[in-house]
């Protein structure tokens, strides 16, 4: 039982020991403690020195044990965390040196502090003792109260910060653990959502632990034991097998691989795997990471690959045809034409105007005809494979410009082009561009004033940018789009003439380079192609379309 005694001057309380002697007529009661306060052990066995002790720290506010004996000194220390022990050292029986001695064995006390207070007469060989057990003091009486109630209050609050300092760092342990297995947990269940199966087993492949999912996976019983499962009996191929834990065990870890396994049901399923080994604390190793069912995406990987090699086996049918069939047009086209001229010429003075027109007309059909047949032609055979080589392109513009010789001085063109490069990819395809585009900026010139055509180059990262301006007419902004497509005219034969298929040529021979083309125009404004020709691999010298 513990008695309580009132406060004294800022009210130290008092904790008796039961059956403890009594040192007043006066009763002793606590109140209540309104925040935590320290305990102070008080050993002597004189009730005298001890209500003097008391009065000394009564100004500090904290719990004061007593005990009359080293022997009652360790009983408390059982029950009793103390910040601080003041020791006498002259008692009977079990003196205050012995007392210590016993008190530093006990583990919960190896670093308590302990301040001895002897009435003899300073003597070298008993301070030399005293320190030698671990006292932090060596006072003698009388006590001077200020002086002890100063040194208890440094031990008291050194005593209290490190509870605090304990007490916080209890909480942060805590508070990472609990954050740590909640983290787990959401990893876990957001694991088993994803249908994500871990997994630990030991080096010959048997399973140690495994997650829900890892069990629905591969169809394993729930109540089956994880250790009675052997995981390589899921691999379909044994090559499969032995070449994953060969790079397991040469590297420590497999960051993804994908191999074929089979459930416990049979089912043949495409696993993703990732594994590491790791060293548990008794150096047994083991292997742990994720599998995750892949065979919807290699399906459909699949299906894309077929459906791939399916449209190439299309467009390559549907390129022989064009040019099988504008081959074969191309004969009685001819035919078509040539005896309409011949009639005209030997029967015209024979027919009136309108068999004349008659003629005329179908003369002027064959040859638009011809025309068509000649550009569908030209664009089926526009995708063969890129024949890539150096192409001086300030060469080909020079070459290309020649073609166009009788328009620029009809129309006095003033032609600007600069800085253009030598660079890899296929001459003929992109002699077809330059001609398209020169030659629509040709077509499409302004009737109010006279054509110019700036043509320029610049390198960029990873490839070279081609920049081909004109100050025609140019084009309303909804039709940039409809303009690369086959067959697509924005006027009629009878203004401008040609087959609507110059740009889809452009078009398909810059992305068969792996570039893109792109168009800046406005009414009135003039037109600004721009198109991209990236700078291949150096050794890579021709592509496949």
């Amino acid at each position: 039982m513990h008695l309580a005694i009132p406060r004294l001057g800022n009210g130290a309380g008092l904790i008796m020991p039961e059956n403890a002697p009594a040192m007043s007529s006066r009763r002793f009661f606590s109140p209540a403690p309104v925040e935590e306060r320290a305990k102070v052990l008080l050993v002597d066995d004189r009730p005298d020195k001890l209500l003097a002790l008391q009065a000394a720290l009564a100004g500090l506010d904290e719990d004061l044990i007593i005990a009359h004996s080293g022997k009652e000194a360790l009983r408390q220390l059982l029950v009793h965390d103390v910040a601080v022990i003041l020791l006498d050292v002259n008692m009977p029986v079990m003196d205050g040196f012995e007392t210590a001695a016993l008190i530093r064995q006990r583990h919960n006390n190896e670093k308590t502090p302990i301040i001895f207070i002897s009435a003899l007469n300073p003597v070298e060989n008993h301070v030399t003792r005293g320190y030698s057990l671990g006292a932090v003091d060596y006072i003698f009486s009388p006590v001077v109260s200020d002086v002890l109630q100063a040194k208890v209050a440094v031990f008291v609050d050194l005593y209290k910060r490190t509870r605090e300092v304990k007490r916080r760092a209890d909480w942060l342990r805590q508070e990472a653990e609990l954050r740590a297995a909640n983290l787990e947990l959401r990893l876990d269940s957001l694991l088993n959502r994803l249908n994500v199966g871990v997994f630990r087993a030991n080096r010959s492949g048997r399973l140690l632990s495994a997650n829900p999912a890892y069990h629905r996976l591969f169809s394993i019983n729930p109540s089956t034991t994880a250790s009675s499962i052997d995981m390589n009996h899921f691999f379909v191929s044994e090559g499969d097998r032995l070449g994953l834990m060969a790079r397991l065990l040469a590297n420590g870890k497999i960051q993804e691989a994908y191999v074929q396994q089979r459930r416990m049901d049979g089912e043949v399923l495409w696993t993703s795997l990732s594994m590491a080994v790791s060293t548990d604390v008794d150096g047994t190793q083991s292997i742990d990471g994720m599998v995750e069912d892949i065979t919807a995406r290699k399906e459909t990987e699949a299906a894309l690959i077929s459906k791939a090699e399916e449209l190439a086996r299309s467009n390559a049918e549907l390129e022989q045809f064009a040019f099988i069939a504008s081959h074969d047009l191309q004969e009685p086209l001819r035919m078509i034409s040539s005896f309409a001229s011949l009639m005209t010429s030997r029967y015209g003075g024979q027919l009136d105007t309108k068999g004349l027109s008659f003629l005329l007309q179908i003369e002027l059909s064959a040859k638009r005809m011809q025309e068509l047949v000649c550009s569908i032609l030209s664009y089926s055979k526009t995708g063969k494979m890129v024949q890539r080589s150096p192409v001086d392109t300030a060469d080909l513009v020079q070459r290309t410009l020649a073609g166009f010789e009788d328009a620029l001085s009809e129309a006095a063109v003033e032609i600007d082009y600069t800085r253009l490069p030598v660079l890899d990819g296929d001459q003929v395809m992109l002699t077809q561009v330059f001609q398209n585009l020169i030659g629509n900026a040709l077509k499409f010139r302004h009737p109010q004033r006279n054509p110019q055509i700036r043509i320029d180059a610049e390198q960029i990262e990873g490839a070279w940018l081609f920049t081909i301006a004109d100050n025609g007419i140019g084009i309303p902004p909804e039709f940039h789009e409809k303009i690369f497509g086959i067959f697509q005219r924005l006027h009629t034969r009878d203004e401008y003439p040609g087959t609507g298929i110059g740009l889809a040529i452009c078009k398909k021979v810059i992305e068969r380079h792996g570039g893109v083309i792109t168009i800046e125009s406005h009414p009135d404004q003039g037109s600004t192609f721009r198109f991209t020709i990236p700078v291949p691999d150096p050794d890579a010298r021709s592509s496949q379309t």
